[in-house]
């Protein structure tokens, strides 16, 4: 346990002055955005707006966390002047993972929600003072939809980690291309599994749109509760199976490049 505080450490240290520079830009934008709101509201005479940090969130939590998560390894896994201070570090491969993924997985998270209600806390009331905003604070828990953001952000996190850990360079961008593609496939095949099933029904001279004028209800019916049944176990592999398998295939990839380092 001292060991993996000490990479933690060692991690938000290292990251020191990035991190600080990334706090100033959001509490900047924040406070920007919202002032200009206000002048806009104060001077149209229309109503202030009440959901700036619900609406500028999302954006900072995925865009940001992502492309935070896909430079983690930058320079420990691929630096040629940093990889073999990171190989000699005390401590397994499963710490050194670990401790990178435990800050972008959760520790980003919360320590956003924190900067933006702190944000909030000292931004509202300068607003109300100056141009008699009604103050709104940050509050992420108040809408029922942060828990479904927070569900996404750990499923494409971990997509964006296991790029982090598999591609050399340009790793944000490669990982993007890389889930379209994949996508494309996946359509693809979805497509054509979709097609083989009405050729199988109706036969293969039935266009595919042109079989739905077929559907009895009793059929409707069926297929309806059989969807049911494949949406649940879709949730459970989109939202389970997924990010455990690019977190363990992640680590396994770390596992390799430390060893080919080590030779």
């Amino acid at each position: 346990m001292n060991r993996f505080q000490a990479l933690l450490k060692r991690e938000v240290k290292t990251s020191q002055k990035d991190l600080f520079t990334y706090v100033l830009v959001i509490v900047l934008v924040l406070f920007g955005f919202e002032t200009l709101q206000s002048l806009i509201a104060r001077y149209t005479r229309s109503s202030f707006p009440l959901e700036v940090y619900s609406e500028m969130f999302p954006s900072f939590l995925l865009l940001g966390g992502f492309i935070i998560t896909s430079l983690m390894f930058t320079e420990d896994m691929f630096g040629k002047n940093t990889q073999h201070d990171w190989l000699m570090l005390p401590a397994t491969n499963l710490e050194k993972f670990a401790s990178k993924a435990v800050l972008v997985t959760i520790a980003y998270p919360i320590a956003l929600t924190l900067l933006f209600f702190l944000t909030s806390l000292v931004t509202e009331p300068i607003q109300l003072l100056f141009f008699g905003n009604p103050m709104a604070l940050f509050n992420p828990f108040r809408d029922a939809d942060i828990w479904m953001l927070l569900a996404q952000y750990w499923v494409w996190n971990s997509v964006f980690l296991l790029g982090a850990t598999y591609f050399h360079k340009v790793h944000f961008i490669k990982t993007v291309l890389a889930i379209g593609v994949i996508g494309l496939a996946l359509s693809g095949l979805a497509l054509l599994f979709a097609r083989i099933l009405f050729a199988i029904r109706f036969g293969s001279q039935v266009q595919m749109f042109d079989a739905f004028s077929y559907l009895d209800a009793r059929y409707v019916e069926q297929t309806l509760t059989s969807l049911k049944i494949y949406l649940i176990i879709g949730r459970i592999l989109y939202y389970a199976v997924l990010p455990v398998f690019c977190l363990i295939t992640a680590y396994f990839r770390v596992e390799e490049v430390q060893a080919t380092d080590a030779v």
